[in-house]
């Protein structure tokens, strides 16, 4: 195929539903290009979805046998033809446009070997959900150095808004064997190579479903796939680090934010083994100066100490933030150590109320985003609402969604709720929810503090 401006590379495996809409929106596209499906022994119709498309310019690389992900990457980069290599997952799509903006981009930019962008995260039905911070809101090109930098702290690109110059992806060597992760790596050997450009509108469609690497790599996983990233790209290319002491120093504290972020979620989803797994993992990873503070987290965790983990927890990211000062990652990291006074005092007074109207006896749920110091402070026993071993995602779709939970929780035993009034939020967002809390259950307490509910045994 001569004259091939864009090499769209589309790595699948089992994704019958959604591969078709990947490669019709990439040929949709305004450019001269070729659409490359690497099908890594795909069991189900994924071939057959590709083949009925029927346009020249899709070519399909068909492993007999699974590769993997990064050697599926490795092995469409080699086939790629075209002066730009665009990257699409089988389970995205691009916006109209998306790869006219981001060649444009590098046409104007010499400097530049890759481009990246905004995406729209949907569900599996192709339904807006909540996007994620973006790096930038406005297009942007960053220094190869302090791209680099940015990226070493924590991944900020989405494969499927990616362009990379052929030139400078020739230069790369093999993609690191593993099964997350190995994209960030990509992007890291490339910021080391070439300066990083960045375009604040949306350009592709980011599918979270329940079979996506990401979920399916979550967690303690993810973590060890994103260490062997770091010591990858730390050890392949010492040459080209301007710092090397000071590259591992910020890695070093970024996986240590990472762990101790995963501690918390493990522990808030009752999981104390995990959390206890991942906070000595936090151990292993921080650099001396912090390890008695990641000791002191191991040690609450390990207890089943919540109130304390947190308050460990805060204090250990915070002193991570200030290794990763200057980083937009550290800049999120702090964010999360500081808290907020006044919820902290939301979360005080909620408690005092809830020893006051509530039996000792009781179980009882509290709305107020997995921080432990509202049930903690009340002396009862409970657990937090929603609670992650039922909703793994955190908040429940609709105000349905949140009886059911609430349903699932009395019949589990749960015989109060309290919402703190910071949390006040959820009666209004879930109206159905509010109006079966007044409706079927006993109103204790709804004053500036918060709100109790006396439950009614589940039938």
């Amino acid at each position: 195929m001569a004259g091939v401006l864009v090499s769209v590379c589309v790595p699948a495996r089992d994704h019958a539903p959604f591969v078709r809409e990947a490669v019709t929106s990439a040929l949709g596209q305004d450019v001269e290009l070729e659409v490359l499906v690497g099908d890594d022994a795909s069991s189900d119709a994924t071939a057959a979805v590709v083949a009925s498309v029927g346009d020249p310019r899709v070519r399909v690389l068909r492993h007999p046998r699974r590769v993997g992900v990064a050697a599926n990457r490795d092995a469409l980069r080699a086939a790629a033809r075209g002066s730009y290599v665009a990257w699409l997952d089988a389970d995205d799509a691009y916006e109209p446009g998306m790869l006219a903006r981001q060649v444009a981009v590098l046409e104007a930019e010499p400097r530049v070997g890759l481009v990246h962008g905004r995406a729209q995260v949907v569900d599996e039905q192709g339904r807006p959900l909540s996007g994620w911070p973006a790096p930038f809101s406005d297009d942007a090109v960053e220094p190869s150095g302090t791209a680099f930098g940015h990226l070493l702290a924590a991944n900020e690109i989405v494969t499927s808004t990616v362009v990379v110059r052929g030139a400078v992806d020739a230069r790369l060597g093999p993609t690191p064997r593993l099964r997350s992760s190995s994209d960030w790596a990509m992007w890291l050997a490339l910021a080391l190579r070439a300066d990083v450009a960045y375009t604040a509108a949306p350009v592709a469609r980011y599918r979270q479903h329940a079979a996506t690497i990401t979920r399916a790599t979550a967690g303690r996983a993810r973590l060890c796939c994103d260490i062997a990233v770091a010591r990858h790209v730390l050890g392949a290319d010492a040459a080209l680090l301007r710092d090397p002491a000071g590259a591992r120093a910020m890695a070093a504290a970024a996986l240590c934010a990472k762990a101790v972020l995963h501690a918390g979620e493990r522990l808030t989803a009752g999981r104390r083994a995990q959390a206890a797994r991942a906070a000595a993992l936090a151990v292993r990873l921080a650099p001396a100066a912090l390890r008695a503070d990641a000791a002191a987290l191991l040690v609450r965790t390990a207890r089943g100490d919540a109130l304390g983990a947190f308050r460990a927890s805060r204090a250990l990211l915070a002193r991570s933030a200030q290794r990763l000062d200057g980083t937009r990652f550290g800049a999120r990291v702090a964010a999360l150590a500081a808290g907020d006074d006044e919820w902290e005092a939301g979360m005080v007074r909620a408690a005092a109320v809830v020893r006051a109207v509530v039996p000792r006896d009781a179980s009882v749920g509290a709305i107020a985003k997995w921080d432990p110091t509202l049930l903690a402070l009340s002396g009862r026993r409970g657990r937090n609402v929603p609670d992650r071993r039922l909703l793994p995602d955190g908040y429940p779709a609709d105000g349905a969604a949140a009886i059911a939970h609430l349903d699932a929780l009395r019949a589990d035993g749960l015989t109060h709720l309290v919402v703190p009034r910071p949390s006040s939020w959820w009666l209004e967002h879930y109206a159905e929810l509010a109006a079966e809390l007044r409706e079927r259950h006993v109103c204790l307490r709804d004053d500036a503090d918060c709100a109790v509910f006396a439950l009614e045994p589940a039938r």
